[in-house]
């Protein structure tokens, strides 16, 4: 069986790491992004509540 250089090693290693890397990057923003859907959700009903008390156009939300 060959042997393993030291080399291979730590190419391994450092492609294992920034697989971590990533996975968790890509969980920070699925987190982040389930927050602005939360505040978008927020917004919108915080305005059609107000809508009837305040003038129509006076609060416009993009999509």
């Amino acid at each position: 069986m060959k042997e393993v250089s030291e080399r291979e090693k730590a190419l391994e290693y450092m492609l294992e790491s920034l697989i971590k890397m990533l996975g968790k990057s890509n969980q920070r923003v699925d987190d982040l992004n389930k927050r602005v859907l939360q505040l978008e959700s927020f917004i919108r009903e915080t305005a059609m509540q107000n809508g009837a008390r305040e003038k129509p156009g006076r609060l416009t939300i993009m999509n």
